[in-house]
């Protein structure tokens, strides 16, 4: 599962100063992530590019607290939806 490294507020508050006055259309997205250094790391990953343990590891943590994450967000959803009435105070 490929990590994104994302950019610093201040980064992108400094790259939007300087493209504030740019006469010319904005760049490519790839151009613009490239000059923010925000890229996808291969997350788990050794030099050689084999999958490790460690990584392999963390992935699944990561998708356990995603799927934990989603199931709480329907729960919630589906109570406010379902036909339970709300006191009026």
């Amino acid at each position: 599962m490929p990590v994104m490294s994302h950019p610093s507020k201040e980064q992108v508050r400094a790259y939007m100063r300087r493209r504030e006055h740019a006469l010319q259309p904005p760049p490519p997205p790839d151009e613009i992530r490239r000059q923010l250094a925000w890229c996808r790391a291969r997350a788990g990953l050794d030099a050689a590019g084999t999958a490790t343990a460690a990584g392999l590891a963390a992935q699944g943590w990561r998708l356990s607290a995603d799927m934990a994450r989603l199931g709480t967000l329907m729960t919630i959803v589906w109570l406010m939806h379902s036909g339970i009435s709300h006191c009026n105070n």
